[in-house]
């Protein structure tokens, strides 16, 4: 997986799981990003999970995206 290593101490192997793998309904939607820093980047993320009706539940959130050598890239903070 492509987190640095504050990404990793910040965040469960469990909590991974269930954020990748959320279920069949859930989806997302990440929009353009903007630059923080050399080589940071901060992306709005929006989290449809599933509700108890046929809609899904947005949830807006954040991910930092970090340049971790010269052509890789890795997430900083997950939403």
């Amino acid at each position: 997986m492509m987190l640095t290593n504050a990404a990793k101490e910040q965040v469960s192997e469990d909590r991974l799981n269930e954020f990748f793998s959320p279920g069949a309904d859930a989806a997302y939607e990440i929009s353009r990003g903007k630059k923080m820093d050399t080589g940071r980047y901060l992306f709005p993320v929006t989290l449809f999970e599933p509700g108890t009706g046929r809609r899904a539940r947005p949830r807006v959130s954040q991910m930092i995206v970090v340049r971790s050598g010269q052509d890789d890239w890795a997430v900083d903070r997950l939403p």
